[in-house]
């Protein structure tokens, strides 16, 4: 199990936080600002496949929060690369241009998630944080009496420890372990998936827009990645349908995402203008919009796409995890401030907790307003399933 970070002997703690992707960190790096005593749990010892994001400028401020001053040329950001705005062919099949020069910082943000998430982890480390890499999270019992409210299970491939904490969040992503530990339901509106695959071409390609395509059954996105190597210049491509749809299955292989794309009235021409071919293996991952039944409750909560996941068209998904994260942290400082012995009123009745309850509340409304918006004002291809779900 390595550690990093202070405190390595401990097995007591303020918080436990399981999960270190954005909502992890962000939640790590806020309580331990505070000064609060947090383990931070990551489940992997080297990095996978993650899907990249893109960030409208609106959370460029909130990057610079938890990473530092983009614009220092003495700070190394990995997994950022600067946009400049959205080319979308969604109401017709002319393109709809989004420049970025005219906001407040002049640009977005393209994510590279494992150079990214490795970053936070760092900042949650210089924090005072501890982080454990390597790690599950098997189980969790209540404490009824005594200064801790949880005893965890936690496991490596070569040994079971068992840790004490106040509270515990739970940042594991969709999977939402904890939650499920805990026998909270999981709502699924819909089946969205995502087939993702990396293209190259050789030099650079100046291209910095992000670019979303509807489709008769389903939609594109693409970007430019951060970093290059070897002198060439990557791309990912992602494919999103119904996973109970024909297209679907014909993305999860080669020749049938192939086909796919060539049926693009935009990326397949960018693609093949600029020289970039396939390379690796499509990827899939979830994409449908999923929340819990309850965000929060005795002495724990739910964070990030833990406590609800998004449709990636919206956006969202770390800039809600960033935000939501530092919200957490904020909330569970005060209740464990207000509440310094023992473990009575840390459950969703305290004031602190509540309000995150609520504002987690607001937030689902909010987004599934503007999900369905967005859907409906594509007005093409009415009579095909994937859109016939969306109207």
């Amino acid at each position: 199990m390595p550690l990093t970070g202070h405190g390595r002997t401990n097995t007591t703690w303020d918080v436990v936080i399981v999960g270190a992707g954005p909502a992890g960190t962000a939640t790590a790096i806020t309580l331990a600002k505070f000064g609060q005593r947090v383990l931070l749990l990551e489940e992997r010892t080297s990095p996978r496949f993650k899907l990249g994001e893109s960030l409208p400028p609106t959370s460029v401020g909130l990057v610079k929060h938890f990473l530092g001053d983009l614009e220092d040329p003495a700070q190394s950001l990995p997994g950022l690369f600067r946009t400049a705005g959205n080319v979308s062919l969604w109401t017709t099949e002319q393109a709809d241009i989004t420049d970025f020069f005219f906001t407040m910082t002049g640009f977005g943000l393209c994510v590279e998630r494992l150079a990214f998430d490795e970053a936070l982890r760092s900042s949650a480390v210089a924090a005072g944080a501890t982080l454990l890499k390597g790690v599950r999270f098997e189980s969790c019992m209540r404490i009824a009496d005594g200064p801790f409210n949880w005893q965890l299970k936690l496991s490596s491939d070569t040994q079971t420890q068992q840790h004490h904490a106040r509270y515990l969040v739970d940042c594991s992503g969709r999977r939402a372990v904890v939650a499920k530990a805990l026998g909270v339901p999981i709502t699924r509106h819909d089946c969205l998936f995502a087939y993702a695959q990396w293209f190259s071409c050789s030099g650079d390609d100046d291209d910095r827009y992000t670019r979303i395509e509807a489709a008769p059954h389903g939609w594109w996105y693409s970007n430019r990645l951060p970093g290059a190597e070897n002198n060439e210049t990557r791309r990912l491509v992602v494919w999103h349908s119904d996973k109970d749809l024909p297209a679907a299955r014909m993305a999860a292989t080669g020749p049938g995402f192939d086909q796919l794309l060539d049926s693009s009235t935009h990326l397949a021409p960018l693609l093949k203008a600029r020289g970039y071919l396939p390379c690796g293996t499509i990827r899939g991952a979830p994409a449908n919009s999923q929340r819990l039944q309850d965000f929060c409750g005795d002495a724990w909560m739910a964070v990030g796409d833990a406590a609800q996941a998004y449709d990636p068209l919206s956006s969202q998904g770390i800039d809600k995890a960033l935000r939501t994260g530092s919200h957490a942290g904020h909330m569970i400082h005060y209740a464990l401030t207000d509440c310094p012995e023992g473990t009575a009123g840390l459950g969703s009745h305290n004031a602190h907790i509540h309000q995150y309850a609520a504002q987690q509340q607001q937030l689902w409304q909010t987004y599934l307003s503007h999900k369905d918006f967005y859907y409906r004002t594509q007005p093409r291809w009415a009579e095909h399933p994937f859109w016939q779900r969306r109207r």
